[in-house]
């Protein structure tokens, strides 16, 4: 397939402008409004809630031991892994593909929850929220948030891991869990299983400070507010850290609340840190986040009802029987929305979840949360008593420590050649780095290219340009150059077949592999018959298989017959001295049986060449 001359950059191809489109709906509806596919899962955490709201009054009248979020959490796991599940039509398969459960229980953890955040600014009281607290938390986050990015990266390090799931593991318990993870891995190049592990692994420790913190706090004698404050600070996700706070009280609930809300409002600023620390592009491609669209509109409601119940507070009498009762019914609402969200965290609980982590990211997840929730315990104790001097001195020391083992033992990067050598694997863009490494060493033959191909994993967000690229003129499907020789004529092309896309038929002007990065797709192969084809074999090639053709040699058609996109990423070598082909056939509506052979009209094949610029990842 022959090139025209390169188009530098995609601003000459306008992506098209993704308008989110939930089909399920009829009409306009907004996201936070259940759609009929949500229903089932939102439901079944509901019918769990009603009855870990209803069974700890009846089984256990007035112990501080057994509280509905942990029953809520116990019946969700209980139903996922019992024959439960089976009865109910809940798929316990890795991956819960074909749960008809999932969607609301992803809606459950998302809108649910925030629904409940929000709330709870009626329940916070000024004389429960005063600015010594918000002074309180802000002092133990200057010390507990770097020291738990250091041992994350020191203990990642020891075990081998490679930095950028120490990064995920680090915001993951410094913020709030998933949601941080899912905000940083695109601005690491994380791959999407770096990002599963370490959702996992943090979740982990979540149930752990679900079934840990309540005995310790109680244990120890913690008060009211460094109690709740703890839940807040030490606890990883937000659903966990409202559920832990609940363990302890109403009161200690609220704190939670507004502790983990101070964390959340600091992801926006830790993520432009982070795209700064790990910037790979030119400056002026480096920064494109913005503070404003990493604050979470739950946390302004939330503000905006503490507003709301310190104004009502001030301005009506305690005895308005109208303004208590709203208050108590708004109370009730909370702890119903906060025990499904609990049930839906237990739904999401396998047996083998321990199994399925990676030992050294548990590890590594484990160190990060014991730092923070230890770190964090010890400053409020300190706090508490008023002994300012001891919070410093504990603070420097524990944060200098940290730092000295961050400096000591955290993972630097390997050469991409070494990782090649020992099996890593490597990211899209460092597959292209690669490439350009070796080019200027000489050409890149196809066993080696075959290698590096091998070994690619795309991170997150590496495949959207090609995703949301126009289809160009003259072909069906999408095609775009990752990288092109400086000096030898090879290439990195990624080609998105879209369900139902058949190229024409045609050869290629230069020997090629390549590999098939998802989808499955078949390829028809023909041979030369006096003046026309042959039908010679007809295959299909799923994920992760290879590719190879031959310049001049092979004719083919690629047909995408699945119900999802196909993309494969080829390498193409040297063009060579024939140019490429495509030959139409004289009957288009050929079935392409073996060993059919049918006339065909021979031309030129021009396809445009779309190169992406240099710092688009």
């Amino acid at each position: 397939m022959a090139d025209s001359s390169p188009i530098r950059g995609l601003t000459s191809l306008p992506l098209r402008h993704r308008v989110r489109n939930r089909s399920e709906h009829i009409g306009l509806v907004p996201a936070w409004l259940p759609s009929r596919r949500e229903f089932p899962g939102l439901a079944l955490a509901a019918a769990l809630a009603v009855l870990a709201l209803t069974l700890p009054s009846l089984a256990f009248p007035g112990s501080p031991w057994v509280s509905p979020v942990v029953v809520a959490i116990g019946l969700g796991a209980l139903v996922l892994n019992s024959p439960v599940a089976r009865w109910v039509g809940l798929a316990v398969e890795r991956g819960r593909e074909g749960d008809v459960y999932e969607r609301g229980l992803r809606f459950t953890g998302k809108w649910v929850l925030r629904l409940a955040i929000v709330l709870m600014g009626l329940q916070a009281s000024a004389d429960l929220i005063e600015p010594q607290l918000l002074a309180r938390v802000v002092l133990v986050l200057v010390v507990t948030l770097p020291t738990t990015f250091f041992v994350a990266h020191a203990v990642a390090g020891l075990l081998q891991l490679r930095r950028e799931m120490a990064d995920l593991v680090a915001i993951g318990t410094m913020v709030c869990g998933a949601s941080a993870i899912n905000a940083l891995a695109p601005t690491v190049f994380a791959r999407r299983r770096d990002q599963g592990l370490a959702v996992t692994a943090i979740f982990l420790f979540s149930v752990v400070a679900l079934t840990t913190l309540l005995p310790l706090g109680t244990a120890l004698g913690l008060d009211v507010e460094s109690s709740g404050l703890w839940a807040g600070l030490a606890v990883n996700d937000l659903s966990s850290s409202v559920a832990v706070g609940g363990q302890f009280g109403e009161d200690e609930s609220v704190l939670a609340a507004m502790a983990k809300t101070v964390r959340i409002v600091l992801l926006g600023p830790l993520l432009v840190i982070f795209s700064q620390l790990r910037r790979r592009a030119p400056a002026e491609d480096s920064l494109r986040l913005r503070l404003a669209s990493h604050l979470p509109l739950f946390v302004v409601g939330y503000l905006l009802l503490f507003g709301v119940r310190v104004v009502g507070d001030r301005v009506f009498d305690a005895d308005a029987t109208w303004w208590a009762t709203l208050l108590a019914c708004n109370d009730q609402v909370v702890s119903f929305a906060i025990a499904t969200v609990c049930a839906s965290i237990g739904l999401q609980i396998h047996v083998w979840t321990l199994v399925d982590v990676g030992w050294r990211v548990a590890v590594t997840a484990g160190a990060a949360w014991v730092t923070i929730a230890g770190l964090s315990l010890g400053l409020l104790a300190t706090g508490a008593t008023g002994v300012t001097a001891m919070n410093v001195i504990g603070g420097v020391a524990a944060l200098s420590c940290a730092f000295v083992a961050f400096r000591r033992w955290a993972p630097t990067p390997m050469s991409l050649q070494a990782r090649l050598e020992r099996g890593e694997p490597l990211t899209l863009r460092e597959a292209v780095e690669l490439f350009d490494l070796l080019d200027r060493q000489g050409p890149v033959s196809l066993a080696v290219a075959r290698r590096v191909l091998r070994r690619v994993q795309p991170a997150i967000g590496e495949l959207v340009l090609l995703r949301e690229s126009p289809i160009q003129g003259g072909i069906n499907y999408r095609r775009l150059t990752y990288w092109r020789s400086q000096k030898h004529g090879s290439s990195l092309v990624g080609i998105l077949w879209t369900p139902g896309t058949t190229a024409h038929i045609h050869s290629h002007e230069y020997s090629a592999v390549g590999r098939r990065i998802e989808g499955t797709i078949e390829v028809i192969n023909f041979v030369h018959a006096g003046t026309g084809l042959r039908v010679s074999t007809r295959t299909e090639a799923g994920p992760e298989e290879s590719t190879e053709f031959t310049e001049g040699e092979t004719i083919h058609v690629v047909r995408n017959l699945g119900t999802h996109d196909a993309i494969d990423l080829h390498f193409c070598g040297p063009r060579g001295a024939g140019g490429a082909l495509r030959y139409n056939p004289r009957e288009p509506e050929s079935p392409f049986v073996i060993g059919q052979e049918f006339a065909v009209d021979v031309v030129e094949d021009r396809l445009p060449l779309v190169m992406l610029k240099t710092g688009s990842f």
